[in-house]
């Protein structure tokens, strides 16, 4: 099974020139770091020993060439590398983007809204971060350690020996702290995580607890959560300071054991200076990537982490899939029916238990019920936000499954209680058709520009209202379901609203669910749910004739 993180490589394929390209500019300039050193040491045992000021002139020149073209080569390349990274996981975000979007309702109940912008933003920021630092960089560190080491040992095996003895001891002090350090790390994103959670809940109940005088209870759980939190940084911080400072002590030691060994072959006349400053220089930038590989890991894990959670979230699939040879729509000619709907949440606990329902083509259902009945649900399903566990949901004897998923809410207008806007312009609200959302605004007296820009904080609430029913109006829906739709306006905006939507909904098929029962007394039928089940149906003057649980309800508002 191939991990997470390889499963992401295939992302790089449309990249692969720049990708190719920054990795060549890379394996040149190790090439140009392996050169510097060289021409350094011509200058040290030719040029100066023979005081021939050309050829230090030229060979200094040579050098500073070779400093600047290294520059100018890993510029490029890191330059090149970082772009294609940086695109590929922009096609990383656009693709989970799109894949959130056609996920469903359910999925966005159990998950919340911020940690799936976190999987979208910093996890694919995390991976970035690992494919430039780490991944790409991993080619050409090992390519310039190998190319050094090679040519310590073809100009002397014995003072590249100290190199070569100290890396084995190096790989093991890193796989100590690999297997050491983690924990830490781990235990303190998690800390952090806790304390910021706790942080969250406590503001947002400050007034709960102010009136309940809770505050220093408060205080000391915030507290706690900071001490714990403040252990686990120290702890984690420490992790890279004992490897960095036992890697410098291994550097130290090969260093003052290349520095004895030289100086014993420049004793012996079977080395030269420089020779020693090829080593010395070689020394320190093998070492270099080695030091730096502490950093890395913590890169690594973080990038492990976002790598699984990114490609779970890929693995998720719809619940409520395209059937695979849609049936075309019906029309509408009968009537939408619920034939035995049984729905739950959770196994063993009811939400819809065997409801039978038939709404005629042209007529207006009214849904109430108690709090928790089902009602909200019973749309769900009509929407095909959901799927029934038992029995089917069926317009004109077509089931809901049969029919594609955008045809159905294409059909649909939906206004909820909930009010939802799009950032942008009112005709980026209501759907871009321009003529149809002036046709929507005219009828329900809105003289609002379409270029208008709008947002949560510039409309009222009942603005806000009234600019969704509008956008369901602007698609000319067979079938308009209302949520909760009026409770949120005042009295003179929801007469204002019933007076356009009593002409507007002439006509078409209309659900209506409500608190305020006055909101479906006009229906041709209104059905009551209880405990997910259909308790009684009819028009409201034979609802309130029998006495039951309708007008119980329609007594209480009353008098209230």
């Amino acid at each position: 099974m191939r991990s997470p993180l390889s499963r992401l490589a295939p992302l790089f394929r449309k990249h692969a020139r720049l990708l190719g390209l920054g990795l060549a500019g890379m394996a040149a300039a190790s090439g140009l770091q392996v050169l510097g050193p060289l021409v350094a040491a011509h200058a040290i045992d030719v040029a100066l020993p023979a005081a021939d000021r050309r050829g230090l002139l030229v060979d200094a020149g040579l050098v500073a060439v070779v400093l600047f073209l290294d520059f100018l080569v890993s510029f490029g390349a890191r330059i090149a590398l970082q772009i294609a990274a940086q695109r590929a996981m922009a096609d990383l975000q656009e693709r989970l983007f799109d894949h959130l979007l056609g996920l469903d309702v359910s999925f966005h109940d159990e998950v919340a809204s911020g940690s799936l912008v976190g999987r979208v933003q910093s996890d694919t920021e995390a991976l970035n971060v690992l494919f430039v630092e780490v991944v790409f960089a991993l080619p050409a560190d090992l390519l310039t350690v190998g190319a050094m080491m090679v040519v310590l040992g073809l100009r002397s095996p014995q003072i590249g020996l100290p190199v070569v003895a100290v890396l084995p001891v190096y790989v093991l002090w890193f796989l100590l702290f690999r297997r050491i350090a983690p924990p830490y790390f781990v235990a303190q994103r998690k800390v952090v995580a806790r304390l910021a959670g706790t942080m969250a809940e406590t503001v947002r109940v400050a007034s709960a607890l102010r009136a309940l005088g809770r505050q220093r209870w408060a205080r000391e759980r915030v507290a706690t959560r900071i001490v714990e939190a403040r252990r686990a940084d120290v702890l984690s911080h420490l992790q890279p300071i004992w490897y960095f400072n036992g890697a410098t002590a291994f550097r130290a030691l090969a260093t003052v054991a290349v520095l004895m060994i030289g100086a014993w072959r420049i004793d012996e006349g079977t080395a030269s200076v420089g020779l020693l400053v090829i080593a010395l220089s070689y020394l320190r930038q093998i070492f270099a990537p080695l030091m730096r590989m502490s950093n890395q890991l913590t890169t690594l894990e973080r990038a492990r982490a976002a790598a699984v959670r990114v490609t779970e979230l890929l693995d998720r699939g719809p619940r409520i899939a395209e059937p695979e040879a849609p049936v075309p729509w019906p029309g509408l000619r009968d009537a939408i029916t619920f034939e035995d709907v049984s729905f739950h949440y959770l196994e063993g606990t009811p939400v819809l238990d065997r409801v039978d329902l038939r709404i005629p083509a042209g007529s207006r259902l009214g849904i109430v019920g108690p709090t928790g009945s089902g009602k909200s649900t019973l749309l769900d399903l009509l929407l095909r936000f959901r799927d029934p566990v038992g029995g089917r949901v069926a317009i004109d004897g077509v089931a809901l499954d049969d029919l594609s998923l955008a045809e159905l809410r294409r059909r649909t207008g939906l206004v909820l209680q909930d009010v939802r806007l799009l950032p942008g312009t009112v005709l980026d609200n209501l759907g871009g058709d321009a003529v149809a959302a002036r046709s929507a605004l005219d009828e329900l007296g809105i003289d609002w520009p379409l270029e208008r820009v709008v947002d949560d904080a510039t409309l009222s609430r009942g603005e806000r209202q009234l600019l969704t029913f509008a956008r369901a109006l602007a698609r000319d829906p067979e079938v308009l379901v209302l949520d909760e739709a009026t409770s949120a306006i005042d009295p003179a905006t929801e007469h204002r609203v019933t007076e356009a939507l009593e002409r507007l909904l002439r006509g078409r098929t209309v659900i209506i669910v409500a608190h305020r029962l006055h909101t479906v007394r006009g229906c041709d039928q209104i059905c009551v749910l209880r405990g997910g089940r259909i308790e009684e149906c009819g028009p409201h003057e034979a609802l309130v004739a029998s006495g039951g649980l309708y007008a119980e309800m329609v007594r209480l508002q009353e008098a209230a």
